[in-house]
């Protein structure tokens, strides 16, 4: 009777500890799936950005930009918040990132050079042909730019280089920027301009993350915060070229400063 009820008590106590076992094994799987099922938003977001700037639905594809751009800022929310962060987790971030703020924002561009070209640059070079495409090179350079940040581990609290998130900022409103003001569709402007942010992109140009607000990264971060509220206000779509460009001098004087105080 005695040992009846011993083994009783004992499967039942084995029995309790592996289903715990399990719900805590099940609790820890769905925690790490958070963060990653976040990544794939931004992915569909981007995804979908590509699909409407195809189709000149510029309002629409900017606007899952920065759907996109949420989505991202809250997978690495979520990834410290549940201590779920993974080797998988950053590759597909990175993926996403590619899609949404280097793919997307090209075929933006791609489809105003498309339509503004042809009125406003009439020659028939070989320049003028290919620059509906050139604005792939940022997507080239976006993915060199992601491979580079991922192998490097001193980009934690500022940058090298200009990250994809802004550089979309930049390139989304130009796109907006470009049709607002069709006289500057033309190959010597269009051309320096992509060329230049791919580049900044992959250089080792210093540049102040927004992620720790103390010291002298406070009052700049501040400062482009404000910038970028009266930006909005008074350029709406065109707005991100004019924020980046702050940003681009905000971070020089920085370093200048740094530089001379050392």
């Amino acid at each position: 009777m005695i040992l009846g009820a011993t083994a009783f008590f004992n499967l039942n106590l084995w029995h309790f500890i592996a289903v715990n076992i399990k719900k805590k094994e099940l609790n820890i799987m769905f925690r790490s799936y958070i963060p990653n099922i976040i990544t794939l938003l931004n992915l569909l977001s981007g995804a979908l950005a590509v699909y409407f700037a195809m189709q000149g639905k510029l309002e629409w594809a900017a606007g899952l930009i920065l759907a996109g751009a949420i989505f991202d800022f809250f997978d690495g929310f979520a990834a410290r918040l549940l201590k779920a962060g993974s080797p998988i987790g950053a590759q597909l971030d990175s993926l996403a990132d590619l899609i949404t703020f280097g793919m997307a924002p090209a075929f933006m561009l791609v489809h105003v050079l498309q339509l503004g070209l042809p009125v406003c640059d009439q020659s028939n070079t070989i320049l003028q042909q290919a620059a509906p495409f050139f604005p792939f090179l940022l997507v080239a350079f976006s993915a060199l730019r992601l491979a580079k940040f991922n192998v490097d581990d001193s980009q934690t609290t500022d940058f090298k280089g200009l990250p994809t998130p802004a550089n979309a900022l930049f390139q989304v409103s130009f796109a907006f920027l470009l049709m607002l003001y069709p006289e500057f569709i033309r190959i010597w402007f269009v051309y320096p301009v992509i060329l230049f942010f791919s580049i900044l992109m992959v250089s080792p140009v210093s540049l102040f993350g927004l992620k720790k607000w103390q010291g002298s990264r406070l009052i700049y971060s501040g400062l482009l915060l404000l910038w970028s509220v009266v930006a909005i206000i008074l350029f709406q779509y065109t707005a991100g070229v004019y924020i980046i460009m702050v940003y681009i001098l905000l971070s020089g004087i920085q370093q200048m400063l740094n530089y001379k105080g050392k």
